[in-house]
């Protein structure tokens, strides 16, 4: 994992790769703010201790005949002299004031990232510079504010242990996330690592396993179920499974009708539970992984952030699902607004705005550096 952050910040200097989205729905389309309107502060040295620093800049607020409210925060990533680096923003989508709360330090990574329920601290799945941890990927705390630097939440049962997904349930009772352990040799013929979701109770529970064979876990508004993917770990493709929320009665969400899409990743409820929103792939040549992926060391999982996609809906009691979107997006994650009157959803190409229909898709901000990430929007 260490070399493999490494080898990102050297790759991403030399391959970069953006793809306009395209959409039939009626768009907006702003005047996005550039890399260069975006605070740069210099990356810190392989090493040397971090000085804490929470910058702003301002941003014209092109959405504003949608009447948003509230914040994103989301993995910005940059490049300066050639080094790329990773950030936390928060997006004031009222105002357009964005504040950088975190610049990591150089040959360090953050993949998810999610806002505790009282909207008070970060979580992050994070992976420091080599040599300042002896774990690899875990899950680190931080306040929303950018006061204080990030804090392991708990400490892993060994270093090769990593956490690459966490979400918190909407009462505040739990912290639910996925295990990985690339270590382990893989069995012949098998594609896909052994990924586990566990939660554990806040603030000193042990961590309770939920499902095996699973990733992307979201829990339900009233917190009482669970949506995640599972996975076969030698035949590719995968399924949306919902249970309660403590693993407990776990069912697939069936698809039935012409469309049956081989993946699908990033499951989110509606603002009633009663249907997901998830991400599928669109009926395009299947992805192969090419050198890049093979010298990363990357598995099929996390290949999908590679595939073109679209947002679609099915009820969690399963059928055929609707196509929400016609964008063809590749690394999509969705946050649902507070006021549940719309998504934001976070891409390789940008995050955009929609309504759970899927019309009013509006870009807000772009992704010059094509980061997978996630995107939160708190009030």
């Amino acid at each position: 994992m260490k070399f493999r952050s490494i080898l990102w910040s050297l790759i991403f200097g030399l391959v970069l790769s953006s793809c306009a989205i395209e959409v039939d729905q009626p768009t907006v389309q702003p005047s996005l703010p550039t890399s260069e309107s975006i605070p740069t502060p210099v990356p810190s040295v392989e090493g040397a201790p971090q000085t804490k620093t929470v910058t702003k800049t301002q941003i014209p607020v092109t959405w504003s005949d949608l009447n948003l409210t509230g914040r994103l925060v989301y993995i910005n990533g940059i490049s300066v002299d050639n080094v790329f680096s990773l950030q936390i923003q928060v997006l004031d989508l009222a105002t357009g004031e964005m504040t950088t709360i975190f610049d990591a330090p150089k040959y360090s990574w953050i993949y998810y990232v999610t806002v505790s329920p009282d909207n008070k601290q970060i979580t992050m799945s994070y992976s420091p510079p080599p040599g300042e941890n002896d774990v690899d990927q875990d899950l680190y705390t931080m306040p929303l504010d950018g006061s204080q630097p990030p804090q392991l939440l708990f400490t892993p049962p060994t270093k090769e242990d990593d956490y690459i997904e966490v979400e918190y349930s909407p009462d505040g009772k739990y912290v639910y996330f996925t295990h990985v352990n690339y270590h382990i040799p893989p069995e012949p013929g098998q594609i896909y690592p052994l990924y586990t979701i566990f939660r554990k109770a806040l603030p000193d529970g042990e961590p309770e396993k939920i499902a095996e064979k699973a990733y992307w876990p979201r829990i339900s508004p009233d917190s009482s179920q669970i949506a995640y993917v599972t996975v076969d770990l030698f035949k590719r493709g995968n399924k949306l499974f919902v249970a309660d929320a403590d693993g407990k009665n776990a069912h697939e969400v069936v698809i039935t009708g012409p469309r049956l899409p081989d993946i699908k990743d990033a499951p989110i409820f509606s603002a009633d539970g009663k249907s997901l929103m998830f991400s599928a792939d669109v009926p395009v040549q299947s992805y192969k992984p090419n050198w890049l992926d093979r010298l990363m060391g990357v598995t099929v999982a996390k290949a999908h952030s590679n595939v073109p996609s679209d947002w679609w809906s099915i009820p969690v009691t399963g059928g055929e699902m609707t196509q929400l979107t016609n964008i063809q997006s590749m690394g999509l994650f969705a946050s649902r607004s507070p006021d549940n009157q719309f998504y934001a959803s976070y891409s390789l190409n940008g995050t955009f705005v929609m309504r759970p229909d899927g019309t009013q898709l509006t870009q807000l901000l772009p992704n010059p550096q094509s980061v997978p990430g996630t995107v939160c929007w708190i009030p």
